[in-house]
């Protein structure tokens, strides 16, 4: 939450970071992912013809290439299809966002939580949390944030913007402890869910995204958290209508069997 601008809501720089980590991890994309396959598009292809040639929806073959599915693909175009294995919560991220959680330099036992906050405004983006952070928080490394989730408002429905503290592997700024923020992720959906809940976007791309991190960081579900949860001063944070319950829930393996 972006605290000060709004009673019992959170903190909220992608630095221009999601331009930058777009590029930094388009370049990077080949060296990260050994097992894709390169398909080049051919004259009248479409990504709801190529799709199932190799068992994929058009959604998922779409976000695996940071594409909507309404683009216009061309011949030469080269798209990637990700190994027959692919766990699903990989296929819902974006390429960008996938390769920049594949490819920061995480230290083993950096991290131990994963916190999700909201913003506490129905409008939100990157650029004005980090003005916010940096401005009136008087924070160095400006947004509080490793990962911000958009609405709609200020950002896309769904977006998932890395920041800095993410690629650049910095403690958080969004706990009210050192500690704590230290060795917490933080992620921050747009929004005031005291008022509303999170987008059914929002919350697809928030599964993805901590299902993703969850493995790269080697913790457990019970690793995350909601800010309310694991705030050593009492926060309304994400907000009552956020269904922490059922979302935490989710993230259980299930029983063999």
């Amino acid at each position: 939450m972006m605290h000060g601008m709004h009673q019992g809501s959170c903190p909220a720089r992608p630095i221009r970071t999601a331009v930058l980590v777009l590029l930094a991890v388009l370049s990077t994309a080949a060296g990260s992912s050994a097992q894709e396959q390169v398909y080049v598009v051919q004259k009248n292809d479409t990504l709801s013809g190529i799709a199932p040639q190799h068992g994929l929806s058009t959604s998922d073959l779409a976000r695996y290439n940071g594409l909507s599915r309404q683009t216009h693909i061309y011949p030469g175009q080269r798209l990637l299809i990700p190994p027959k294995n692919t766990a699903s919560f990989r296929l819902a991220l974006p390429q960008p966002v996938r390769t920049a959680i594949d490819t920061a330099k995480v230290q083993p036992g950096r991290w131990r939580y994963i916190v999700i906050h909201h913003s506490g405004t129905d409008v939100g983006s990157v650029k004005s949390m980090d003005a916010y952070h940096r401005q009136v928080r008087h924070m160095e490394n400006g947004l509080a944030y490793h990962f911000v989730i958009g609405n709609g408002q200020g950002m896309a429905d769904g977006e998932i913007a890395v920041g800095p503290r993410w690629t650049q592997q910095l403690d958080g700024g969004h706990l009210a402890t050192e500690a704590l923020n230290h060795v917490s992720i933080g992620i921050c959906l747009v929004g005031n869910f005291d008022h509303k809940k999170p987008t059914r976007k929002q919350m697809t791309s928030l599964k993805a995204l901590v299902l993703a991190l969850l493995a790269r960081c080697d913790l457990s579900h019970e690793a995350v958290k909601t800010h309310q949860q694991i705030n050593p001063v009492y926060t309304r944070c994400p907000g009552r209508h956020f269904p922490a319950e059922s979302f935490l829930k989710a993230l259980k393996p299930r029983a063999a069997g």
